[in-house]
Parts: C-alpha cells; structure tokens; sequence
C-alpha cells in the first residue's frame, strides 16, 4: 500500500455567520480526522471572545490554544470583524461589518498563528461563510461545482482562510486575462470603474504574468475587492486577492497605478524577503508596476523618465534603507535603486537581462531576496559587481 495512504489526515472547516451590521460574529472550526493528525492549533486569543468546544482549550499569554479531541471537535468564539486601522495617516477601516455590505480577510475571522500535527499527516479546509439571503460572497477561493469553497492557498500556507473576503448587494465583472479569472467586486451603488480597471489590467498583467510567474506561483484566480468609506482609503494585497478604495484611481497623477502594484504583489507573493528590508518588496512592486505601464504604452516613455526622475528627487535624503515598513521616501529610494538596476542589467550587452528575470530566478530557486543574493544574482548576469547595488547606492545595509 502506497505510504500517502497510511498517512493521517484532517479536514478543518471553517464556518462563519455574518449579521449585517453586528459588531461580533460567530465562527467555528470543525476538525474531522482520524489517529489525531492534528495536535494543536494556536489562535490569537486577544481577538477571540467566548471561546468554547471540545478537547483541551487554554489561554495563555495572549494565545489561545486548542486540542482537539483524536477524532476531532469543534471550537466555537466570537470575534469582532470590524477595525479601524492604527496610525495618524490615512484614517479608516481595513476590516468592516455593516449593514449592507461587510469587507474583511480571512485571517481577521480566523486568526490562526500556528498548528501542530503529526508527521507527514495531510490538511485540507473548506470555508463556509452564512449571510442574508439577499447577500452575494466573493472569497480568494473559486467555488467547485457543488459551490464548495475549498481552500487552495499558494505557496506553502497553511490550509486556512486567507485573503479579503467580501459580501452583501455586490455589483461584479469578470474577465481571464493572461489565462487568470480575474473578478472586480464593489457594493452596487459605489462609484467604481470595474470595466476601466479590467482594460488596465489587460494591458498590463499578460507582461508582468509572464516576465515573473512561474509554474508554481501562477494563480489560477485573482479577486478585486473595493469599498469606499468608512473604509481605508488605500489599498493591500494578500493571496489571490487585493483590496482597494474605489476612491483610489486607477493611474494617478504621478503616472503610477496602485491596482497594478497591487497585482506585483499578488505575483511575487512567494518571494521571501527579509522583514526588515520591506524596501525590497515596495520598491519591487512600485517599480515593475510603472515598468509595466511604459512597456505597455499605457504611459509615454517621457512621463515614464519624469516619474522616476520625481522618485529620485523624493528619496535622495534617504540615509537607511532598513525598516520593516517601507513607505513614502524610502520607497522612492527604492523604485529608483531597481530602475538603474534594471537599466544596467539591459544594457549590459547580454541579451534578455532584465530586474523581472533576476527576480524570476530567485521565485524559481525560492532562494531568499535579500541585498546578498540581490548583488550575487546580478554579478552572475553582469560579470562584474553592480553599481546600481553598491553600498552608497543603498544606504544603511552596509
């Protein structure tokens, strides 16, 4: 017999009732399995209220953690979907429940730290969300063909729901673009240009889908979720899924789109990098998302050379590239840091060096994308070190 067949296995549902308007709302999870695959599951108790159900339950140190039974159980909580985002910028909501419509991720519901099981046991979770009868739901996961939500995150994530999650009167548009479904969802009645941010799309995700997917990070499906007030007015990624205010444009004044450096995101979700180096990620995102929109003709060369010469102005006083949240000039910094990079690496005389397939190799690789194998990678494509990378080029990593 096969050894996958001797394998322990557990299946975890997880169940959600949402109340229009209800600053609380009831979830489960329900573990079904045999010879106790799953040990343990630790949550994030200050979130949870009234937790209950089978098996061993402790708080501890802000962690709630669960035993289930060897056959499995259930535990049962109360945990606030609604919350306002911290900081003195940009006030709102990144997570809603109202009385029309509600917005709000996965893992704001299921607020899953950590699991134990047992060695080699197999995981799968299917996600069951309750609502008003007149309410639509759009979630990170396509619906089989009984309507089921089967969880399929990508990547190595934990068989759990992720991703922004959105229902009530909704009001959608649908397209496959670059062999990916992609759907744009807002409540009905909200000003939101679904078909104009579509046709953005299809100009610009067929390049950046082929320059850095690959075979395992290509998602199958990408959903666009948007809100206007009392939500953020911003816009977060996470995987297979974005949120963005439908207050935000779709090309800005600048010349740069935030749905498109959403999307970069989205595709270089399996990229590891360090955390204090958040200027990788945000200066990946916003660079090849403005490349993206060049290449495309979204936008002229010129107004293309403009923006990074503003970037460049904007981030020249930059001293420390280090943080765990890149924003505002370090993150210009960092576009203009990928830009030579880039500009270098094209005109190197080697034919097809370019940042997106430096990147690309390190998604393959899944090496990690730090300043090290950033400066090893373009070496290797260059034959001499890069000056685009040299310590005076990136500030306090040094």
């Amino acid at each position: 017999m096969p050894q996958s067949a001797l394998a322990a296995a557990a299946h975890l549902r997880f169940e959600l009732d949402l109340a229009p308007g209800e600053s609380s709302t009831a979830a489960r999870i329900i573990v079904r399995q045999d010879s106790a695959a799953l040990r343990e599951i630790v949550l994030d108790g200050a979130r949870l209220q009234k937790a209950t159900g089978d098996g061993e339950i402790t708080l501890r140190q802000g962690q709630l953690r669960w035993a289930p039974p060897a056959t499995g159980g259930t535990l049962r909580y109360q945990v606030p979907l609604s919350h306002r985002r911290q900081g003195k910028t940009a006030p709102g909501n990144d997570a809603w429940v109202g009385a029309k419509f509600a917005v709000f991720r996965g893992e704001d519901a299921f607020p899953i730290r950590a699991w134990r099981r047992t060695k080699d046991s197999g995981l799968t979770g299917e996600l069951i969300v309750r609502r008003p009868d007149q309410w639509s739901l759009i979630t990170p996961y396509l619906p089989d063909a009984l309507g089921r939500l089967t969880i399929r995150n990508p990547g190595q994530r934990m068989a759990r729901p992720v991703g922004w999650i959105t229902a009530g009167d909704l009001g959608t548009r649908r397209d496959t673009i670059a062999d990916i479904e992609i759907i744009v969802t807002a409540p009905r009645g909200e000003r939101m240009e679904r078909v104009a941010m579509l046709g953005l799309l299809r100009w610009t995700l067929p390049q950046l889908v082929q320059q850095l997917a690959t075979a395992e990070s290509r998602p199958r499906y990408i959903s666009v979720v948007a809100a206007g007030p009392p939500l953020w007015l911003g816009a977060l990624s996470a995987p297979n899924s974005i949120f963005v205010h439908s207050d935000r444009p779709l090309i800005s004044e600048n010349g740069t789109s935030t749905i498109v450096h959403e999307m970069v995101h989205v595709l270089l979700a399996d990229l590891d990098t360090p955390r204090e180096q958040d200027w990788i990620d945000e200066g990946l995102a916003e660079y090849l998302s403005l490349r993206a929109l060049r290449d495309s003709g979204t936008i002229s060369a010129l107004r293309y050379e403009a923006t990074i010469a503003e970037f460049r102005r904007w981030g020249g006083a930059v001293t420390s590239l280090r943080t765990p949240s890149s924003t505002g000039p370090v993150t210009a910094r960092a576009v203009t840091v990928f830009a030579d990079l880039d500009t270098e690496l094209r005109k190197s005389g080697r034919n097809g060096q370019s940042l997106a397939l430096l990147i690309k190799g390190l998604l393959e690789s899944g090496r990690r994308a730090d300043l090290a194998t950033l400066r090893q990678g373009a070496r290797k494509m260059l034959g001499r070190d890069s000056l685009a990378l040299a310590p005076a080029a990136v500030p306090g990593l040094d």
